[in-house]
């Protein structure tokens, strides 16, 4: 992006934290119930992440020439979503850190934490209740297809012959529903329905490319991640499941491990490493290159040319700044 605009994309930055910090605030009076609550939500939003959501809103709201409250106000809210999501998936995975912190249900509880999943959401759609009845009706609907892809993935757990298909299904429902929702609330907003469309589809293909980059972090390792959490607990991630596609041996190390009572770490970390030695990162970053590719061509022909410059600005950027890896590419005693 040019300069004015890194600096209008800081400024808008700035002015969204200002705004998820004011939607955080419990109300005076509302009780050490919702003191509690906003500080568990709190200690999750404002615990680091790269805000993708609220990038996306900009660039989606830029290009339609939406007003900058409203784009910060879906930004805002589809934050909350996200944060509210990343609660729940914490108790479903009993995971410990998040972001180089502890979780919310590790420091209190479970019931802490998807009480104040579920507070965020309500945050969110107070957030967007000034905005066209049929966004906050979208955002709705939109909770649904998340609440349903996580119930999707957990049913996928173990399974090592998981297509494609299937990954792609939940990492869309998980992840891409709530980016393309970002460009389709502000095109309500604007009245530019077409525009919206192809913003959801550009957004599901964006979602599974992020996907597919935090599976490849599992693997690779970074701050504040635990390293082959995805292995360990049974998760449908695509790099594992595209190494057990292209190696008997791979699959069947998955197979006793996903297969036994207990979680091995030790087991774990020692098929993470097999999976890596098999190339899958290398293969994970060309199929991530093609998904972007891919959510870039559904904007073509709705005169979207700079958003799409610049989405493949941002792409490039997070693909840049995925760990390294300095495992060789398909090593023949692997198969």
């Amino acid at each position: 992006m040019r300069n004015d605009q890194n600096d209008d994309l800081a400024l808008f930055m700035a002015g969204a934290e200002q705004r998820l910090e004011a939607a955080l605030r419990p109300a005076p009076g509302d009780g050490a119930a919702s003191d509690l609550l906003a500080e568990a939500a709190r200690h999750l939003t404002f615990a680091g992440g790269k805000r993708a959501r609220c990038k996306l809103a900009w660039l989606f709201g830029r290009a339609l020439g939406a007003p900058g409250e409203a784009i910060a106000d879906v930004a805002a809210a589809a934050e909350m979503i996200h944060a509210a999501s990343l609660l729940h998936d914490d108790v479903i995975d009993n995971g410990s850190t998040r972001r180089g912190k502890p979780t919310v249900n590790a420091q209190w509880g479970n019931l802490v934490a998807v009480l104040a999943g579920d507070w965020l959401l309500t945050r969110a759609f107070h957030q967007i209740e000034h905005l066209p009845p049929q966004v906050t009706h979208d955002a709705v609907r939109l909770v649904a297809a998340m609440t349903r892809a996580s119930m999707l993935e957990v049913m996928a757990r173990g399974r090592v012959q998981l297509s494609e298909s299937e990954w792609r299904t939940i990492a869309q429902g998980k992840t891409g529903a709530l980016f393309g929702w970002c460009g389709q609330a502000l095109a309500r907003s604007m009245g530019e329905e077409p525009k919206g469309e192809s913003f959801v589809r550009c957004g599901l293909r964006l979602g599974a490319a992020f996907q597919m980059a935090d599976d490849l972090i599992d693997l690779l390792g970074d701050a504040g991640k635990d390293r082959f959490s995805d292995i360990l607990n049974r998760n449908p991630s695509w790099p594992v499941l595209a190494a057990a596609r292209g190696s008997d041996v791979i699959r069947r190390s998955l197979d006793v491990l996903w297969a036994s009572a207990e979680p091995n770490e030790t087991r774990a970390a020692e098929t993470g490493e097999q999976i890596l030695a098999s190339g899958a990162a290398a293969e994970t970053r060309r199929a991530l290159k093609q998904e972007i590719a891919a959510a870039i061509a559904e904007l073509d022909g709705q005169g979207l040319s700079d958003l799409q410059q610049q989405l493949s600005v941002w792409a490039d950027a997070m693909i840049a700044q995925l760990p390294r890896d300095n495992h060789a590419a398909w090593t023949s005693g692997i198969r």
